[in-house]
């Protein structure tokens, strides 16, 4: 839990403290009215995290007390959070519609009214309320860093940059949304190269790269709309800026690389590829293994070989490894070998494939992500 929330939940419960001592001030000297008591007894479930309590008081209360606006807000927050999000939305719409509401009071309905809409996903309804909130309060950062959620869900990207921008204090923030404001640029870029728009989307790929110039997929899809617009040369050059600037990625673009290779005619260029690659890191399994592979191509299995057994010395349970070693020695006749490589891999779990991990969450995905669609964080699969 960020402290900003941690934050805002104890000053939500000092809000209710609050109020408690006073109502409670309050009925020592007249004696409290039954809409009062069961409205301080809600408060107190409130605080004290009784939800089911909280919530049939508030009923009682708005059933006898129907000037409590506080009452009806918090009734229709115990709504959404048990998932009746159509009550909730009618119990706040229909406080807003109330007359003599200060601008604070208007303000808190349409933050739970914003909630509302945003836990049913409806990101175009919360950004008009939002906007209704900076009408009344302009420097509203809740509102704005709510805005900002809405945007990313809605992929309106420039909207989404603005308020970004807008909310880095100061130099060192702006600095570390720069990975971030590089992304919206990325998929800006990708929604123009789905519309065939190859130009304007590598214009977006360029310019997340001015934001942060290790930004991954901005010199994956640059190659590809490069290749769209039959441009290999030009490809090739972002991506061997890729291998260059962010070598432990390189790995993203070596099928795509060596393909292209191959389709103009320089195909040999890889293995010097690979092996300045491995020149700057021994253990770079992938460019190991895609190093071997060329080797077999080449029928030079002695070498693959040892690029096999060098990777199974750095991951004993790599299984693409395995495999291939047990591939050569079928093919070279090396069949005790080969019986000895499949007794060991009987007793290994070897590993299935690629997989990314999101490093906050745990989210598993087959394919390289730039946000966790499961905890919608940014940049966190270390790719």
């Amino acid at each position: 839990m960020s402290s900003s929330h941690i934050i805002s939940i104890f000053a939500v419960s000092l809000l209710i403290l609050i109020l408690i001592a006073y109502f409670l001030s309050k009925s020592k000297r007249k004696g409290a009215k039954p809409a009062q008591r069961l409205y301080l007894e809600a408060l107190k479930a409130l605080v004290s995290g009784d939800d089911k309590v909280a919530y049939q008081r508030f009923k009682q209360v708005v059933t006898e007390d129907t000037d409590n606006v506080d009452a009806y807000l918090k009734l229709g927050d115990l709504f959404r959070k048990r998932g009746q999000i159509e009550k909730a939305l009618q119990v706040h719409n229909e406080l807003t519609l109330r007359y003599g509401l200060s601008d604070e009071t208007r303000i808190e309905i349409l933050k739970s009214l914003t909630e509302d809409y945003l836990e049913a996903k409806d990101w175009e309804k919360g950004v008009s309320i939002l906007n209704e909130i900076l009408k009344l309060d302009h420097p509203n950062l809740w509102a704005k860093r709510k805005l900002l959620t809405c945007y990313e869900e809605l992929s309106s990207w420039e909207e989404a940059a603005r308020f970004r921008e807008e909310l880095a204090k100061d130099k060192s923030e702006k600095e570390r949304s720069y990975p971030v404001l590089a992304l919206y640029q990325v998929f800006q870029g990708n929604e123009l190269a789905g519309k065939g728009e190859y130009h304007k989307a590598r214009l977006c790929y360029k310019e997340a790269l001015n934001y942060d110039d290790k930004c991954v997929p901005a010199y994956l899809y640059l190659g590809e709309a490069y290749i769209a617009d039959r441009r290999p040369e030009d490809a090739i050059t972002y991506w061997r800026k890729l291998l260059e600037i962010v070598p432990q990625s390189g790995y993203l673009i070596f099928d795509r690389l060596e393909e292209t290779l191959f389709e103009i005619g320089s195909y040999s260029e890889m293995a010097e590829i690979y092996n300045r690659l491995l020149k700057n890191n021994p253990k770079d399994i992938k460019a190991l293994q895609a190093l071997a592979i060329i080797y077999e191509k080449k029928g030079r299995f002695e070498v693959a070989q040892q690029n096999y057994k060098t990777i199974l010395e750095l991951d004993p349970n790599h299984l693409p490894a395995h495999l291939n070693l047990i591939k050569i020695y079928q093919e070279t006749g090396q069949l005790d070998k080969a019986q000895i490589v499949i007794d060991e891999l009987s007793t290994k779990l070897g590993k299935r494939g690629e997989c990314f991990i999101c490093s906050k969450c745990g989210h598993k995905s087959e394919e390289p992500l730039w946000k966790c669609p499961n905890c919608q964080e940014w940049n966190s699969y270390n790719i």
